[in-house]
């Protein structure tokens, strides 16, 4: 999750069950976790690239990518206090700075991340443009950000992009690079100009 309003931000209630929400996430979206870190792994990054993972949840996509890629500094934001309670307590945890944020508000300075990614949470964010603002805002010049959703919200996503005007390259890949056509899933690819 990534704001504040409504039945949306808590994922109409999963949010304060971040141990169900993992296990059926796990079950459900671990294919497309694994995807999300190899594209990461494909990136090439250098050791000291900062990463961070908007709308984290339990911290599954951070803890998978530190395992892949130990050079990283990763971050992990949720706005749900319970989730990152349960990211702070998974397995490979330690390695992950973990905090409770709304992507709206982002408590990072301008131009702090090398990537950021954001994976099936998009779509609950409560202002997609205002969301889509502030990842921008904290990413590095010849940086990038992925925004990994189903196919509907990433092209609402690229509609709410249009306020990012001159400053960004915005992109909507449906599929998401290395996934099959018929793949629900697309990234929106935000970089700066």
């Amino acid at each position: 999750m990534a704001s504040t309003h409504g039945a949306h931000a808590t994922m109409f209630g999963l949010a304060r069950h971040p141990q169900q929400y993992e296990r059926f996430a796990l079950r459900v979206a671990a294919p497309m976790y694994a995807r999300v870190v190899r594209d990461i792994v494909e990136l090439g990054l250098p050791a000291g690239a900062r990463v961070l993972d908007v709308g984290t949840g339990p911290g599954v996509v951070p803890r998978l990518l530190g395992v892949a890629c130990p050079d990283l500094q990763l971050d992990g934001v949720d706005l749900s206090p319970e989730m990152i309670a349960r990211a702070r307590q998974g397995s490979g945890a330690a390695r992950v700075a973990f905090a409770v944020a709304d992507v709206c508000a982002l408590p990072f300075p301008d131009a702090t991340f090398d990537l950021v990614v954001s994976t099936i949470s998009q779509h609950h964010w409560a202002d997609p443009a205002t969301g889509l603002r502030e990842v921008r805002r904290v990413v590095r010049p010849g940086g990038r950000a992925w925004i990994y959703d189903v196919r509907p919200a990433v092209r609402r996503a690229q509609r709410a992009a249009g306020g990012l005007g001159a400053t960004s390259r915005v992109r909507r890949e449906n599929p998401s690079p290395g996934s099959s056509f018929l793949s629900p899933i697309g990234r929106l690819v935000v970089e700066p100009a």
